[in-house]
């Protein structure tokens, strides 16, 4: 007996089938890869933003932060977060100078930031807290 050579036809519709379960999978994974990849790239655009806010604040003089208190909202141009500036409503920092309880002579510099659409805002802070503490010590010392 011979044995016959050659491709079926249903072997033929069934790898077609898979390729294109395949395909609309892999089609389906690039597009939620590329949402991902730009939603981790405006975050860390957002903290980058506010990391710049939170230590040029801590870099001013001591006396400066004891007469602010409370929340000083900013709302952003292009220039200063351009990741950012893509939707319908700007970006807005958040900043504020505290007192640490139980500390007098510490003082706490936070930072957020909000962006993005204005029917779907987001915050920085609902992903990562930005913040430091500040004390009275002198930033230079000279002998």
């Amino acid at each position: 007996m011979r044995s016959k050579r050659g491709v079926t036809l249903v072997e033929v519709m069934l790898a077609g089938a898979i390729v294109t379960l395949l395909s609309i999978a892999l089609f389906d994974g690039i597009a939620l890869a590329a949402r991902l990849a730009h939603e981790n790239a405006e975050t860390l655009s957002a903290e980058a933003v506010v990391w710049d806010a939170v230590w040029k604040r801590f870099n001013e003089e001591y006396t400066q932060l004891l007469l602010t208190d409370g929340w000083v909202s900013e709302t952003l141009t292009t220039n200063a977060a351009p990741a950012l500036c893509g939707y319908d409503a700007a970006p807005v920092l958040k900043m504020r100078v505290s007192p640490v309880v139980g500390y007098p002579s510490l003082r706490c510099i936070e930072g957020d930031l909000e962006w993005g659409p204005s029917a779907k805002r987001r915050q920085l802070s609902d992903v990562c807290p930005v913040f430091v503490y500040r004390g009275d010590l002198g930033r230079v010392v000279s002998w």
